[in-house]
């Protein structure tokens, strides 16, 4: 199981950019065992990027499956998103994991990063934007190098903020 947390600041929302790939993420990690999935999220933060949060709440559970290839077994994982409320503290500039930022929403459209993150981000920002507490659903196939061949989300119609404009859902799986 896997946590991430979409948390406002400064203007913007934090990320993190991992050296591996280039990619940029919301900070989170793995839940440990007997781990509670909130409070997991909370803690990947605060040691990912300085910052302390109150509280944090699901916004989002999402498949992903990543095809095997000649040298690799495919891969399943579980992704719970939430939104971290109640930041304090100072954000660091760097951590073991990458570089941190405060990025906008209308720069995340430019930034080098996964597809399906991409997309989930999108729906996460724009309910809070509306105050919508919903918790989207959602599905996603790769292959094997890591390119966002279909997936699917609940609700499949969900209307997005500018800058991201309206949606179009990917291919049924």
């Amino acid at each position: 199981m896997i946590v991430n947390c979409y948390v406002p600041w400064e203007q913007g929302f934090v990320m993190l950019c991992k050296p591996r790939r280039g990619w940029w993420y919301l900070p989170g990690g793995k839940v440990e065992e007997h781990e509670l999935w909130r409070l997991a999220a909370m803690r990947e933060f605060a040691e990912e990027t300085g910052i302390s949060l109150t509280d944090a709440a699901l916004r989002g559970i999402y498949q992903v499956q990543i095809a095997g290839g000649p040298d690799e077994q495919p891969k399943h994982r579980l992704i719970a998103q939430f939104v971290g409320y109640g930041a304090n503290g100072v954000l660091l500039q760097q951590h073991r994991e990458g570089r941190l930022a405060v990025v906008r929403p209308q720069e995340m459209l430019g930034l080098p990063m996964d597809e399906g993150d991409r997309l989930m981000l999108q729906r996460t920002i724009a309910a809070e934007e509306r105050g919508d507490k919903r918790v989207f659903f959602g599905r996603f196939g790769y292959d094997v190098n890591h390119k966002l061949l279909a997936y699917e989300m609940d609700p499949a119609d969900y209307p997005l903020m500018k800058p991201f404009g309206t949606g179009q859902e990917g291919d049924a799986m």
